[in-house]
């Protein structure tokens, strides 16, 4: 008589959990300074970041031209003052910002359209100002 060998039956489950990284941006906003555009943004959540790309439009341009790229430092708000916004831009405004957020897990963008451009006046008193920092 044969006895059968009875072996323990082992059931291996893995278990994947998936964390979505996402940055949070609470503000994205442009606005004048001067003769200058301030941008300014902040984040609440810097999971899986790995670059912020600053881009730039005028409403006469054809695509946005990359103008700053800024690593995560861990600060909750970050700011870049575009002080070529009538030397490197052709034409007039609006001007239009979009904020590139580069993740593990895909990119997010934000826009930020400044309403009106300042005057001729408005341009060149910021422009002499300029001069004497």
């Amino acid at each position: 008589m044969f006895r059968k060998a009875t072996l323990p039956l082992t059931l291996l489950v893995l278990l994947c959990a998936t964390v979505a990284l996402s940055a949070t941006i609470t503000l994205f906003q442009a606005t004048f300074d001067g003769s200058n555009v301030r941008i300014i943004w902040e984040v609440a959540n810097e999971t899986g970041v790995q670059s912020y790309e600053l881009y730039r439009k005028a409403n006469n341009e054809p695509a946005f031209g990359r103008i700053s790229t800024a690593s995560p430092s861990g600060q909750t708000r970050y700011q870049y003052l575009d002080t070529d916004v009538y030397r490197g831009a052709q034409g007039g405004g609006p001007y239009t910002y979009r904020l590139t957020v580069r993740t593990t897990t895909g990119d997010q963008s934000y826009t930020s359209t400044l309403g009106q451009t300042p005057s001729a006046v408005q341009r060149s008193w910021g422009s002499i100002k300029s001069m004497f920092r």
